[in-house]
């Protein structure tokens, strides 16, 4: 979607890898089966599916996408809406049949709010696509947006309440919308491994050579990224950084060259 995004769903730590996806730690067992990130000139703005086989929670998606630097797509026109279907647009993308005999597909940015529906950027949510009888609170008041065509796969729209439901699978995926082309920050094997200590800080490391490179944070990569005051060498050592999870906003780290 056009305009600048502010994202409302983070993760407090992010691991940073070569592989183009960046994820929280509980989703590194979920074997996310990643396409680059496509340009739709209709917006300017970059699109980047993401598989995960064995299946992946709403929040989870929230998290990984922010992770990287994006968010969960958001749709304002038909002509956004079929290019972002065109990405996941295969049986593989979709869940079995449930128990009500219909299939879920992958995550994007909407929310189902007290006040109405809205997308997770804060953006107006103006143009819909639902499936007929869509959206119907299915297991749980507050949902969120997924592709849903029933039986079938297709580009309509339904809600999820964000967890596992009883007789169906967790949806196999989700769609990143990046403001501007992503860039790769880690080098080739260097990795930034982020691990909490107590209740106010945590311990970053690195096992391999990353000289030369700077060491960031951020609570919303919208927003832009920052260095620590004191900065740290980044060569094969570790680094202790104040992250308090009852006072700070979350936060994201990563290396950049």
């Amino acid at each position: 979607m056009t305009g600048a995004a502010t994202i409302l769903e983070s993760c407090r730590f992010s691991i940073m890898r070569t592989c183009p996806l960046v994820l929280p730690a509980v989703l590194l067992t979920s074997l996310p089966v990643l396409a680059d990130p496509v340009l739709f000139p209709g917006t300017g703005h970059y699109y980047e599916a993401v598989k995960v086989p064995a299946g992946i929670t709403r929040h989870q998606a929230a998290q990984a996408a922010a992770a990287k630097g994006g968010y969960l797509a958001t749709i304002s026109s038909q002509a956004e809406n079929t290019f972002v279907y065109s990405l996941v647009n295969d049986l593989s993308w979709f869940t079995n049949l449930s128990i009500n005999n219909d299939r879920l597909g992958p995550w994007l940015g909407g929310i189902s709010t007290s006040s109405g529906w809205q997308w997770n950027t804060g953006e107006t949510f103006s143009y819909t696509n639902w499936k007929p009888g869509q959206p119907d609170s299915y297991a749980g008041f507050y949902q969120f947006l997924q592709f849903y065509n029933g039986a079938d796969i297709g580009s309509t729209w339904g809600d999820h309440p964000g967890n596992a439901i009883a007789g169906y699978d967790l949806p196999r995926g989700f769609v990143i919308e990046y403001d501007q082309a992503p860039g790769t920050f880690v080098p080739t094997g260097v990795r930034l491994d982020i691990n909490k200590e107590g209740t106010n800080q945590v311990m970053l490391t690195w096992p391999a050579d990353a000289t030369g490179w700077t060491l960031e944070y951020t609570t919303n990569p919208s927003l832009g990224w920052q260095t620590f005051p004191t900065t740290p060498t980044i060569s094969n050592g570790r680094f202790r950084v104040p992250d308090s999870v009852t006072v700070d906003p979350v936060r994201l780290y990563r290396l950049r060259q």
